[in-house]
């Protein structure tokens, strides 16, 4: 099954020029992911291990600025999904979503809007929630009111996993910048010199990350009982952390 479906939405991820090319030029992150440049392979990987690990039932699987769902669509395969929703502003990223989930044998469906808003679209309790390099754009006190909405969006027993970006200790953007540059010259690799200037720019203008030791508070304060992290990617920029 296929229902998609096209919301309009206030955003909350600022929708400044560089996060433009990415909404309207997929190509730029499609790039990204497939030289593997932040982890995916590694991250979706954990994630598999983790549905593997506590989902031994039929589970529905909300995938929030789900992109084109490809590393998601693989990570599902073999598990217990029945159900997926996928959620992302990017018209061109849900039409290969469709694509890539088509063939699953899992009922699907596809809702352009932003994933912030999920708990206006989505009226059904999730057993999982997933999201990646996304919740780092909202403010610190967006980050807690989001973390609320996945906490009572969850099914009973149900888990909320996210994939980011983090400040070391002491760390703030402009340190964080530099540090990411580093990382960049020294593993990144597939972008020309135009893509690689929009994405600075989208890291300085759009990026706020946090502490480890702030993304475990948010899922505490937001009432989650677990807030472990699972997963440090090999740069250290990237963590992935599990909320119950």
């Amino acid at each position: 099954m296929d229902d998609s479906k096209n919301l309009g939405a206030g955003h909350k991820i600022p929708v400044d020029i560089s996060t433009e090319i990415f909404i309207k030029s997929w190509n730029i992150y499609r790039k990204i992911i497939e030289n593997d440049n932040m982890s995916h392979n590694a991250g979706y990987a954990k994630l598999k291990e983790v549905l593997l690990e506590q989902m031994d039932r039929p589970f529905t699987f909300l995938d929030l600025a789900c992109g084109d769902a490809y590393y998601s669509s693989i990570t599902l395969k073999d598990t217990k999904a029945r159900e997926y929703i996928g959620i992302d502003v990017s018209a061109d990223a849900l039409s290969f979503a469709r694509e890539n989930l088509k063939d699953s044998g899992i009922a699907a469906t596809f809702i352009q809007a932003d994933f912030f808003d999920f708990d206006r679209i989505v009226e059904q309790k999730a057993d999982v929630i997933w999201v990646g390099f996304s919740v780092h754009h909202l403010s610190t006190e967006e980050k807690l009111e989001f973390f609320i909405k996945t906490k009572n969006a969850l099914s009973e027993n149900g888990i909320f996993v996210l994939y980011e970006p983090i400040f070391t200790e002491g760390e703030d953007l402009d340190k964080y910048c530099r540090r990411f540059k580093e990382t960049y010259d020294l593993h990144w690799k597939g972008l020309d010199t135009e893509e690689e200037e929009a994405l600075f720019e989208h890291i300085r203008e759009s990026e706020k990350p946090e502490t480890t030791e702030n993304w475990l508070r948010l899922g505490k304060e937001a009432g989650f009982k677990e807030a472990r992290k699972v997963f440090s990617e090999r740069t250290g920029l990237y963590e992935i952390f599990k909320f119950s």
